[in-house]
């Protein structure tokens, strides 16, 4: 997704009443003769003749220029403003879940250790400038997490879609839009050893997420207090941060 107004500008006088105020009145000229004066011109009242230079823009040469940039050249370049860059994304690690605040909504001792090998096992939203992933486990429980920085608010909305497709490839199942963040799906499945698996993909200023949980982490209740915490902690990713 006017009214006019002066310009506030003083009141010119006009060319002759400028070039004529406090000069003496001209004398009438008894001259009968209606005919209009004539300018000598920069050559005098004979004319050109053979000691005079030629007019430039008559005898074919170059004519002169001023520099680039000068009041009244139209060849000169525009200027071009640039914003400054902010320079690489990155992803705090403050921007993940951390071991004792999962504990603490999903009860009993988590651990945090690198994230699982293959996309269907720690799943991305792809096209990000910078990733960051983790496995969070407990005795009952299992959490991975990613979160990934992206260009702008529009790319990470656009992962989403393409992250929920190839989740959807993985062998889980489309469920419903939550209406976390700017975009988001939420997805089922059944992990490795028959237990129920829920994924959430989002997006929201500019930072994808993905969460899979199953076992404790996928409780009632505990599962979206975990997708909230999860929300409000990648803000940290964002280009100008929590706010």
């Amino acid at each position: 997704m006017l009214v006019g107004c002066s310009s506030g500008e003083p009141t010119r006088t006009t060319g002759t009443s400028r070039l004529t105020t406090g000069l003496p009145a001209a004398e009438p000229s008894g001259s009968n003769d209606s005919r209009p004066a004539q300018s000598e011109g920069p050559f005098g009242a004979e004319g050109p003749d053979a000691s005079d230079s030629p007019d430039p823009a008559l005898s074919g040469s170059p004519l002169p220029t001023v520099p680039p940039g000068d009041p009244g050249d139209d060849t000169s370049e525009p200027e071009h403003s640039e914003t400054e860059s902010s320079g690489p994304r990155t992803v705090p690690a403050n921007a993940l879940l951390d071991a004792p605040t999962v504990g603490a909504v999903a009860g009993g001792s988590w651990t945090g250790s690198a994230a699982p090998q293959g996309w269907c096992a720690a799943p991305r939203t792809p096209g990000a400038a910078a990733t960051r992933a983790q496995l969070l486990e407990s005795a009952d429980g299992r959490l991975v997490q990613s979160v990934s920085a992206f260009a702008d608010s529009d790319a990470a909305v656009r992962a989403v879609a393409t992250a929920t497709d190839r989740l959807v490839g993985c062998g889980f199942t489309r469920d419903r839009d939550p209406r976390l963040g700017e975009a988001s799906e939420l997805l089922t499945g059944t992990a490795a050893d028959g237990s129920e698996q829920l994924v959430v993909v989002l997006a929201s200023e500019g930072v994808g997420l993905v969460l899979v949980a199953s076992g404790s982490a996928a409780a009632r209740g505990t599962w979206d207090a975990l997708a909230d915490l999860a929300l409000g902690s990648s803000c940290a990713a964002a280009e100008h941060g929590c706010h």
